[in-house]
């Protein structure tokens, strides 16, 4: 399996996400006062959603390489505009609630949000060193 293939983007994704969320069930586990409610539904929304990202740019850095563009700094942070404005609109109804849990959902959240984000960094940034590796290999051949 290639180290940038799809099945193995896919698979760093889902293992990063099983351990976020463990890490994150197990500090709900020892500080119980923190615990906000429905919080385990945007660990769901934004593995989905780093997913789509994650695909997206590895198809739209596939037709560009194709085509030899350099636009795919543009479509990754259009990427991640899209990706604020739906955790947004996802956390407005908790921003309306009168409930005393949304701050520590809010705050929950946004952790969350930025350790997928870390990651879909790291991925894309994988994806670009083995894309100019694969062009210095060809220069020199």
């Amino acid at each position: 399996m290639k180290n940038n293939s799809l099945v193995g983007v896919l698979t760093k994704l889902a293992l990063f996400g099983v351990c976020l969320f463990a890490v994150h069930f197990l500090l709900a586990r020892a500080f119980p006062v923190c615990v906000a409610d429905g919080i385990y539904e945007a660990h769901l929304f934004l593995f989905v959603l780093t997913v789509v990202v994650v695909l997206v740019l590895k198809f739209i850095f596939r037709k560009m390489a194709q085509k030899k563009q350099g636009l795919f700094g543009y479509a990754f942070m259009a990427s991640s505009l899209v990706k604020m404005a739906l955790a947004v609109v996802f956390l407005i109804p908790i921003i309306r609630l009168d409930a005393d849990y949304r701050i520590a959902y809010v705050v929950q959240f946004f952790v969350l949000y930025f350790a997928y984000l870390v990651m879909e960094v790291v991925l894309v940034a994988k994806l670009l060193k083995s894309e100019q590796e694969n062009k210095d290999s060809e220069k020199q051949e």
